[in-house]
């Protein structure tokens, strides 16, 4: 077990994330939890008496204890000290001993130089580093490892870039902090400062009035192994279609009206799921309709992007790809995850690899010109080699978009208990994988457009969506970037609501249970009226 103090600060989760990334086959929890007798700590106490206090003699426990001291002695959250400076530390501590320890010092000048241009993020961000940096430090000393993403535990990589090119820091100076202070290879600060370049003319509107529209079909054919997002057979759920639909409907043409009183636009649509086109023919139809309609009642609205989560090719005929088409949808994502039968099989994909191929072909011919296809890096039973065959079929295709993600098993999953992410044999597997795709984006001639992260990512890697020139997602990049609202309509969808005068964003969820949507689909309306009428 590997135990975490750090009491000075308010991302002691951070720092617990950070140590899961050394210690991945660990259990890793805050410290404060227990009491343990063996450590010379008098500050670890038991918080309440329903949390159970581990034996010390029968377990062996390591614990991680960080913190700061200023020049003049105090210490806590954000204190900052008139003359000296900032001393961090990071101790390791097994048993009744200490094991490790590495310290770190800020000068006072640099941290008042922020103070004194009253930039508050970049003081939080000097801070925040230098302790986790000696966190990383420490880890990477005691275990031999350097992961290539540094003390980096946040999802969204490149907003962190793009804020500090919004501070008019040079983007010489950016790679020097990343790989510095952040202690992050320099491959990935080359990715990150690469896709940030291929976002900037997109990501300049902070204005707030324009938004981009989700909507959430919660449905599946089937459900995948490795799939954690919550969803609902369709042949379970079809006979609720009808009241599914006229619950969207009422959601959309509600909140929309105060769109057009609040003079929001929309110009970025997309619906995901679950599988979108799981619905059947009627019910797909019905559903664009009910978009077209809520998008001609606001004035203003021009889509410069209607995505479409196909998904499952075998969720796809003629009929669906044509509809799609008239209505207007521009993007469409085919997602194979492998173009390895014996895989396919295993993680519960109900279609062939020639299925893809022919709905693939199907779609060029419908006339659509921005297709997606999703892989997965690491799927249980591949090998690199096999990867290399999901590349290769795939860039004979020419889609334009590949979106690359690397296998995160998670609680939702059904691979969480059958399958081990983090067995010492495909240590390396996800990196090898990656060597691979960068050659078959390469002869693509694509560019990496957006990237996020997951915990328990294979190898701690990262998802990179790729893309020919000019066919970006503006969705997928505005959804990492945080910086306009996505209003999100559906069972379990989650909108976020952007406040550019306090660069701040406001979550309003929606109950993900069908049922609990359809009974309760005024108290949906009603909270995003709350937030559109104080805002």
């Amino acid at each position: 077990m590997i135990l975490v103090e750090a009491r000075q600060v308010s991302y002691e989760n951070e720092i617990i994330d950070l140590a899961r990334v050394f210690f991945p086959n660990d259990t890793v929890d805050f410290a404060q939890k227990y009491e343990m007798p063996l450590l010379d700590t008098p500050s670890l106490k038991a918080t309440s008496p329903e949390v159970p206090l581990p034996d010390a003699k029968a377990h062996k426990f390591t614990l991680i204890k960080c913190g700061y001291e200023t020049g003049q002695g105090a210490t806590g959250q954000g204190a900052v000290s008139q003359g000296g400076c900032h001393t961090f530390y990071a101790r390791l501590i097994e048993g009744t001993g200490e094991t490790g320890e590495h310290s770190g010092r800020i000068q006072e000048h640099r941290l008042q130089q922020y103070i004194a241009a009253d930039n508050d993020n970049a003081l939080h961000r000097n801070i925040k580093n230098a302790l986790k940096g000696c966190v990383y430090e420490l880890l990477s000393a005691y275990t031999g490892r350097r992961p290539k993403w540094g003390i980096l535990t946040g999802i969204r990589p490149v907003k962190l870039v793009n804020q500090m090119i919004r501070e008019g820091m040079p983007k010489e100076d950016i790679r020097k902090e990343v790989v510095e202070a952040y202690r992050i290879h320099p491959e990935k600060a080359d990715l990150m400062l690469e896709v940030a370049d291929v976002q900037a003319p997109y990501v300049k509107d902070v204005s707030g009035r324009t938004a981009c529209l989700y909507i959430h079909v919660p449905f599946c054919a089937s459900r995948c192994n490795y799939c954690s997002f919550p969803s609902d057979l369709i042949s379970r759920v079809s006979d609720r279609m009808d009241q599914y639909l006229d619950c969207v409907q009422k959601e959309l043409m509600e909140v929309f009206e105060l769109f057009s009183i609040k003079g929001t636009t929309i110009d970025t649509l997309y619906i995901g799921g679950g599988t979108p086109t799981v619905l059947e023919l009627p019910a797909l139809k019905r559903l664009l309709d009910i978009i077209r309609t809520a998008l001609d009642s606001l004035p203003g609205s021009h889509l410069l992007e209607f995505t479409v989560e196909a998904g499952r090719p075998d969720s796809l005929d003629d009929d669906k790809l044509m509809l799609m088409k008239d209505y207007g949808v521009t993007r469409l994502s085919i997602n194979p995850q492998s173009m390895n039968q014996r895989t396919l099989d295993l993680i519960g994909r109900n279609h062939t690899v020639d299925d893809i191929k022919d709905i693939y072909h199907k779609a060029r011919r419908a006339g659509f010109d921005n297709i997606n296809m999703d892989v997965i890096a690491g799927l249980p039973g591949e090998t690199a080699e096999d990867f290399n065959k999901t590349m290769e079929e795939i860039a004979r295709l020419e889609p334009d978009n590949i979106t690359v993600h690397t296998l995160a098993v998670k609680r939702g999953s059904l691979l969480k208990d059958s399958f081990s992410q983090y067995d010492p044999e495909r240590e390396g597997l996800a990196e090898a994988m990656a060597e691979i795709c960068h050659r078959w984006i390469d002869k693509l001639h694509m560019v990496p457009y957006y990237l996020y992260r997951q915990k328990y990512m294979l190898d701690h890697m990262e998802n990179i969506g790729y893309c020919r020139p000019g066919k970006e997602c503006l969705y997928n990049i505005h959804i990492m970037e945080e910086k306009r609202s996505i209003w999100a309509f559906g069972a379990g969808a989650a909108s976020k609501v952007y406040y550019p005068d306090e660069d701040r964003i406001e979550r309003i969820a929606n109950v993900k249970s069908l049922k609990d949507y359809i009974e309760r689909i005024d108290q949906m309306i009603e909270k995003k009226r709350k937030v559109l009428l104080l805002g």
